[in-house]
């Protein structure tokens, strides 16, 4: 194994984390490190953020669990077997995926941090998950199943334009078709019927629904066999890409408590979830998705005092259920990279507002940006102990800049291309829910 520092076979390590590239890795990294845990990172990417934290003694380079599954759970296990590692905490939804489907390899020798088979299976296909919540009484949004493309007439007057079409589903191998975005919008029958022929022709099927518009609701969660023993909500104040980058926690709103608990009692989880609605001007409410892995921004929540990466070391291992003390309710959290980002998609005309129902001016759009850098405001990537991932996660925009500055055009065009290349099959970069074309 190639490792950031020697790991022979005599160094037991207690915890192995699935994938170091994430900025949730990083955040559950750090916490383990913060109470003393023994652990390792696996690196599918060639460079991870994790691997560049002075908190990560060890950090082993591994097959990629998409593209080499097979691969991927063979080392996975080698990794446990060699050093005893007694918990095994994935981090990706693919990484759910492979180990799910060789659990009875792990079970033996290991824990895997993660809920039941049947419940992995059903948050990970998106269609069956919605078709539960639709059961238990949970908004969600119009659907329509397309079997022939006849049908197009008759889906346009049930979902309306913007058409979404959403993966649906986590693909198991490298052999199933994949639907490269997480979504698109269709806001006519002839960029509608362009997506059918692209998408829906090669044996992936993804959803298609009406579009759901609105305000992001994030529900974090830890569940024990169904019963939810801690749930914060946050808002996202600004967004790039469907991500929340400014972040505030919120108290929860009592009837997306409601849909949550019912939700994760039927699967009966156990473990952290990330449940996101959209809750529209007018108060209607739609349920998007459960996921059962640790979000990108838990890095927040640790801030405002709830450790979830603790709690599901203690919880796992030790068979201890979380006590949640109170919550700090209004605690903001940045990640700035991502802020940066989305001003630049913005200036260059390529990318939504970040803020969502703004329509602001580009000089307010950076003083904006600039707000984030209140001492008030938590940073997800850097601190000042341990400032390298953060640096490591703009390198590669810095790099791509570098090799495109000496190219024809204006500085603003050159940088836009680098950062955000057409791609000329798709409306460029689809985001949050659009505002309607005029």
């Amino acid at each position: 194994m190639q490792a950031k520092h020697n790991m022979d076979s005599a160094d037991p390590v207690e915890v192995l984390l699935t994938d170091g590239s994430t900025r949730a890795s990083l955040a559950v990294a750090r916490s383990f490190a913060s109470h003393g845990v023994s652990f390792a990172v696996l690196c599918p990417q060639p460079v991870s953020l994790t691997r560049y934290s002075r908190f990560v003694k060890f950090a082993v380079q591994s097959p990629h669990p998409a593209a080499q599954p097979s691969d991927f759970a063979r080392f996975v296990l080698q990794v446990v077997r060699k050093h005893a590692v007694r918990l095994v905490v994935p981090i990706t939804d693919q990484e759910l995926i492979v180990l799910n489907q060789h659990r009875a390899e792990f079970e033996p020798h290991t824990t895997l941090a993660m809920a039941s088979s049947e419940a992995v299976e059903a948050v990970l296909d998106k269609r069956r998950n919605l078709a539960l919540a639709r059961q238990l009484g949970v908004p969600c949004p119009r659907e329509f199943r397309l079997e022939d493309r006849r049908h197009i007439p008759e889906m346009i007057r049930v979902l309306g334009f913007p058409i979404v079409l959403k993966k649906s589903r986590v693909p198991l191998s490298p052999d199933v078709p994949q639907f490269r975005f997480k979504y698109l919008y269709a806001y006519n029958e002839a960029e509608l019927r362009a997506y059918i022929d692209q998408y829906c022709m090669d044996g992936e099927d993804p959803l298609l629904q009406e579009c759901a518009t609105g305000e992001v609701r994030d529900l974090c969660c830890f569940a024990s066999r169904g019963e939810v023993l801690a749930l914060h909500e946050y808002h996202a104040i600004r967004r790039f890409n469907g991500s929340a980058i400014l972040r505030r926690i919120v108290r929860p709103t009592p009837d997306l408590v409601e849909h949550t608990r019912n939700l994760l009692a039927a699967y009966g989880w156990d473990g952290v979830a990330h449940v996101s609605f959209f809750v529209g001007k007018d108060g209607r409410r739609w349920y998007m998705e459960t996921n059962g892995r640790f979000w990108a921004s838990v890095e927040g929540s640790v801030k405002a005092g709830w450790d979830f990466p603790w709690w599901t070391y203690e919880y796992f291992l030790r068979g201890r259920r979380p006590q949640p003390p109170p919550i700090d309710v209004g605690s903001r959290t940045c990640w700035h990279a991502g802020d940066l980002l989305a001003l630049l998609k913005f200036l260059a005309g390529k990318g939504e507002v970040p803020t969502p129902g703004a329509n602001p001016r580009r000089l307010q759009a950076i003083v904006r940006l600039l707000s984030g850098f209140s001492p008030a405001i938590h940073w997800d990537l850097f601190r000042w102990d341990d400032p390298l991932p953060a640096l490591v996660e703009l390198w590669p925009y810095f790099a791509r800049i570098g090799q495109t500055i000496k190219g024809n055009g204006s500085l603003r065009e050159k940088v836009a291309h680098a950062l955000f290349p057409a791609c000329p099959s798709s409306p460029p970069w689809p985001l949050t829910p659009p505002l309607p074309r005029k």
